[in-house]
């Protein structure tokens, strides 16, 4: 029997790049883990029912490449850009090649990916079979200006009726089942004998690649029984349809697979993946971007899911870095996040067993506290245009999972007198992320800096290159700027991409709309009322999103809105946008982003009190030198990370703030033998947390850069004015730790609006 052929398992940069983050352990070994588990599906036979993930390992740098040929199908483009190119494959070669539009490829010879799935890093000859990816649900998002985006190239759509933020199959209202909208054109042709759906545990999934499983049957049936037609002979009849729950499989997943009768199909197998942690920054992990988390607890009043699912990533966290001994939670998610973390450690202990809760790091945790925020503390400062790069970047363009899509010609605008343009494509996938180094100085920059900042680096480059040029220079200099030519042609490739992206920024902060809303934002911040400013914005038929924003924030900051006013208000926005708004107002009214007001008196809201004793509004600070975190918004300051700041100083003189906040705040330690939360809550922890980073500092005579670690946990969603601020905090000497934060999903105020309507 001949040898098996092994090949070098390519990395992606993420994988090969050490982490320098606050915890690049946890960070180091989560990549390791998940790419591990997606390489061992992938490598799992067609013929195979059952994945063993214990028997794949990628300790050795050398695998059987896979003989089969797949086809990958995903959720969303969020999971996609997820398992794809933070988790599964890169050529680490072509790290820079993922900053600039790829080559265009010759006369005649096209390539079977698209130009979004080689910027994530797929290539034709990559060993794991892969032969092409397809989005099963298809986000219908609007753009600030109400209208729906377009589908992006390489994906199907679910044909369905309605208006929502997702079109799925009905099998009610669309008895058409074999629909030839179902198929991208490449599925004739790609060869593929496995198709791989990963999708959440979620009844609109499960019933979606129902209809993508019948379909591509019906299709394949039709082209058996087809004498008169010819077949191409790299058309392969599809063998396995594997069906990946992330991160596990429930009861209902269960229920509905057998309603679609999935479960008795021989050609269908059914696998979980214990992914349900991706790191995405050095900094920031991401629980899978599940985006209706807010809609699912407050909206339909069904929090179990993912409250188990958050509790589960914090157990695998503790799994890797050991038990975190202090825990505070804000919120009515945070709590229940906390008491069933809590119940799940004491599920899996045994006292007969020795090895349990005994996972080596009981001693010295690598994470030394935890703050579990819930959304719902904080729905202020989505509502609020951040000012910091990356916060504008997002807000503009909106950065999905790491990746943004914008227009080719605006990053490499097309050369003169070149007429061949027919293979352009019209968008481009540009990473955002630690592995851009330029990015990594400038993405937290107030939008009056980077600016200034991007034409010193221009100049430090061109100084650079101009010192090459020296004549006098011999050869052992000029041998070693030949080493460097690589990174400094990356390097100028990525101040290129960062400057036609600054001048977007610019020009689109310059304009006399965008100055208005800020200027309006401020004064609601400021507990003025801006009703007549709402009411011409919704004559002037304002984009939807941004005037729903707006009007969040004003209900917010002025404790509601006054019910004759409320009633006017609504009234307009149905009439003046449609129906289906009434809808969205409903939604926003259960997570008590509006709220309408009975009293005919003027009142003090919570906001106002808030505003005053945390200190949310700094008008001095310098956004080109700042010193305190309100530099994100020129002024404002996040709800959110002022609360974590009073932690660190305790809450003794801060009761009535706390009482102000939704849900009550819990501050726990986690012992062993584990406890259940009913006894651990009632015990007096002592000390604030700047008072236990202190004495860690002092048993470990550690330095201002071995800080302990804090995690903080944002259940609901992340805003990037956020994720600056913490790292502002992180990196400042006085702040007591360093953090690293996780998330169920990266959002703005417009992302967020959209998950509810």
């Amino acid at each position: 029997m001949a040898q098996a052929v092994t090949q070098k398992v390519p990395s992606t940069a993420h994988n090969q790049k050490k982490s320098e983050g606050p915890l690049p352990s946890l960070v180091s070994t989560l990549r390791s883990d998940n790419r591990d588990q997606l390489l061992s599906l992938l490598s799992l036979d067609p013929l195979a029912n059952v994945l063993t993930l214990d028997e794949f390992k990628t300790e050795s740098p050398t695998f059987v490449p896979v003989a089969h040929t797949t086809r990958l199908v995903f959720a969303n483009e969020s999971l996609r850009s997820l398992l794809i190119y933070h988790t599964l494959t890169n050529d680490a070669e072509s790290k820079s090649a993922l900053l600039k539009p790829k080559a265009k490829p010759p006369r005649n010879v096209q390539s079977i990916f698209t130009p979004e799935e080689e910027s994530l890093g797929l290539s034709p000859n990559n060993p794991f079979g892969i032969v092409g990816t397809r989005i099963l649900l298809q986000n219908n998002i609007l753009n600030d200006n109400g209208n729906e985006e377009n589908v992006v190239p390489g994906s199907f759509t679910v044909p369905g009726t309605g208006h929502g933020t997702e079109t799925i199959y009905n099998p009610q209202r669309n008895r058409s089942i074999f629909s030839s909208s179902m198929h991208d054109l490449r599925d004739e042709t790609d060869g593929a004998s496995v198709v791989i759906y990963f999708i959440y545990p979620t009844p609109k999934h499960i019933q979606a690649l129902s209809k993508a499983i019948q379909s591509v049957s019906y299709s394949q049936k039709s082209l058996s029984t087809n004498p008169f037609e010819a077949h191409s002979t790299s058309t392969r009849r599809i063998t396995k349809h594997r069906i990946v729950f992330l991160p596990r499989i429930n009861a209902l997943s269960k229920r509905v697979l057998a309603d679609e009768n999935l479960n008795k199909r021989k050609d269908v197998s059914v696998h979980a993946l214990d992914i349900n942690l991706i790191p995405i920054e050095d900094d920031v992990i991401t629980c899978l971007e599940i985006e209706n988390t807010m809609e699912d607890c407050y909206v339909h009043k069904t929090p179990s899911e993912h409250v188990t699912h958050v509790a589960q990533s914090l157990r695998k966290i503790q799994d890797i870095c050991g038990t975190i001994p202090r825990v505070q939670s804000y919120g009515n998610l945070g709590e229940m996040v906390l008491e069933r973390m809590m119940s799940l450690r004491l599920e899996e202990y045994d006292p007969y067993d020795p090895e349990s809760e005994q996972d080596g790091q009981e001693n010295n945790p690598e994470v030394k506290a935890a703050i579990i925020l819930d959304r719902a503390v904080d729905l202020v400062t989505p509502m609020i245009t951040p000012l910091t790069y990356e916060g504008l970047l997002d807000d503009l363009l909106k950065i999905d999972a790491g990746i943004i899509k914008i227009e080719t010609d605006i990053i490499s605008p097309p050369e003169e007198n070149v007429s061949d343009q027919q293979n352009r494509p019209k968008y481009m996938h540009l990473p955002l992320n630690d592995l851009d180094t330029l990015f990594v100085e400038v993405r937290d920059l107030h939008v009056e800096k980077f600016g200034s900042f991007l034409q010193e680096q221009a100049k430090a480059l061109k100084e650079s290159h101009a010192n090459f040029s020296d004549k006098n220079k011999d050869l052992t200099e000029i041998h070693q700027f030949v080493k460097q030519i690589p990174i400094f042609t990356q390097n100028l490739k990525s101040l290129t991409n960062h400057i036609h992206l600054a001048e977007l920024v610019k020009s689109n902060t310059e304009q006399s709309d965008f100055r208005q809303r800020w200027q309006t934002e401020r004064s609601m911040v400021e507990s003025e009322t801006c009703y007549d400013t709402i009411e011409d914005l919704i004559a002037s038929r304002y984009p939807p999103l941004r005037l729903l924003r707006l009007l969040c924030l004003q209900s917010i900051t002025g404790g509601g809105i006054k019910a004759g006013r409320y009633e006017y208000l609504k009234r307009e926005i149905i009439q003046t946008y449609g129906y289906e708004y009434l809808f969205t107002l409903q939604n926003l009214e259960k997570v008590d982003l509006l709220k309408k007001r009975e009293s005919m008196w003027d009142i003090s809201s919570a906001f106002s009190t808030l505003r005053k004793d945390l200190a949310l509004i700094q008008p001095d600070i310098d956004p080109s030198d700042p010193d305190d975190i309100s530099y994100v918004t020129s002024g404002y300051a996040p709800i959110s990370i002022r609360v974590i700041q009073t932690a660190m100083k305790g809450w003794t003189d801060k009761e009535e703030v706390l009482r102000l906040l939704p849900g009550r705040g819990i501050d726990i330690m986690q012992r062993s033998p584990p406890e259940g939360f009913p006894v651990a809550v009632k015990r007096n922890v002592g000390s604030s947390l700047g008072t236990w980073a202190a004495q860690f500092a002092s048993l470990t005579n550690a330095c201002v850069t071995d800080k302990p670690v804090l995690l903080v946990y944002f259940v609901g969603g992340l805003t990037y004015a956020e994720i600056a601020s913490i790292r502002f905090l992180s990196k400042k000497q006085s702040f007591p730790f360093k953090i690293i934060m996780c998330t169920t999903k990266i959002m703005n105020g417009s992302t967020f609006l959209q998950s509810l309507r």
